[in-house]
């Protein structure tokens, strides 16, 4: 099994390389394979949650969930991406490890404000004309076929607006074949900050599940970084975000609402005021994070052997 073979492999390689700590993300099943580890090796564990892994599909298996949660409590670090999920991990979980919220950052090189017409240009966008769109995964289980259906209904009497998406295609989501819906495919990562500067708003697509309600939109970050106007769901953390700006949020299973938001931010092009994080600064926290919990375990292996030579005094 796939599996079990990777999973001895990971061992060797820890045998072999001796960490001090071991760190377990990506998702249930990693995190599983981590915690048992660092048993093997007598080592602390940290668990990277920057998604509610319960809503993958892995979780689904046999066994996952609960290994998932057994492995959060062993855990002495956990970093989660939102403020949201630190709630989850703390009152439904009850781990006793140190808990950070470590949010997503941006790459300041790629997302920064830069000219709109060369952007457009750069990615043979039409130059004039209102362009709204999104980045990322697309597919009705994100809610970009809201967004269709919004685009829709705005685009009837308005020959100047257009939709523009780029990202990996869904299966069962139907792009409509139209020259006002330009898709670009799956940009290279640093032309997608070329696509925000090239918007006009851009759009948070999401919907009322386990996802969405504990994920932190990395594009947010990203195309504040862009000074780019932006709707979002209004879902999970994104009404923390937006507080003060709630006419930029949307009911995430309503078209209507999402056209009305939309061209409210197309008549006020308000930009929400926030320092982005680099990935640098994000990094250093979770180094932090992780010395922290190296610390806990060295003064908890210490009061061990302390109360190991008190017991043999007794005696």
């Amino acid at each position: 099994m796939a599996f079990l073979r990777h999973f001895r492999r990971l061992n060797e390689i820890a045998t072999e390389f001796e960490p001090d700590i071991v760190v377990g993300a990506s998702d249930a099943p990693h995190v599983i394979m981590a915690a048992s580890l660092s048993a093997r090796l007598g080592v602390p564990l940290a668990v990277d949650l920057y998604d509610n892994f319960e809503s993958y599909w892995a979780t689904r298996m046999p066994g996952i969930k609960r290994g998932l949660k057994r492995g959060i409590l062993k855990a002495m670090a956990i970093s989660t991406v939102s403020d949201n999920l630190t709630a989850k991990v703390e009152k439904q979980y009850g781990a006793t490890g140190i808990i950070r919220t470590i949010t997503n950052a941006v790459c300041p090189e790629i997302f920064h404000p830069g000219d709109k017409i060369s952007a457009r240009r750069k990615l043979g966008l039409p130059e004039s004309g209102l362009l709204i769109g999104t980045a990322g995964a697309l597919s009705s289980i994100r809610g970009i076929d809201i967004l269709i259906r919004a685009f829709g209904k705005m685009s009837e009497g308005n020959g100047d607006l257009y939709l523009v998406l780029a990202g990996p295609v869904d299966r069962g989501l139907y792009l409509p074949k139209s020259g006002r819906i330009r898709y670009l495919g799956e940009l290279p990562h640093a032309d997608v900050g070329h696509l925000f500067n090239a918007l006009d708003v851009g759009v948070i697509c999401n919907r009322r599940d386990q996802f969405a309600e504990y994920c932190f939109p990395q594009k947010f970050y990203e195309m504040i970084a862009c000074r780019l106007p932006v709707v979002a769901a209004d879902v999970g953390v994104m009404r923390t975000l937006l507080a003060g700006d709630d006419d930029c949020l949307y009911d995430p299973e309503q078209a209507e609402s999402l056209a009305d938001t939309i061209a409210k931010q197309l008549r006020v092009r308000r930009i929400t005021e926030l320092i982005v994080p680099a990935w640098k600064e994000r990094g250093e926290a979770f180094h932090d994070l992780l010395e922290q919990a190296l610390a806990g375990a060295r003064l908890a292996k210490q009061r061990a052997a302390g109360e190991g030579r008190l017991q043999q005094s007794h005696r």
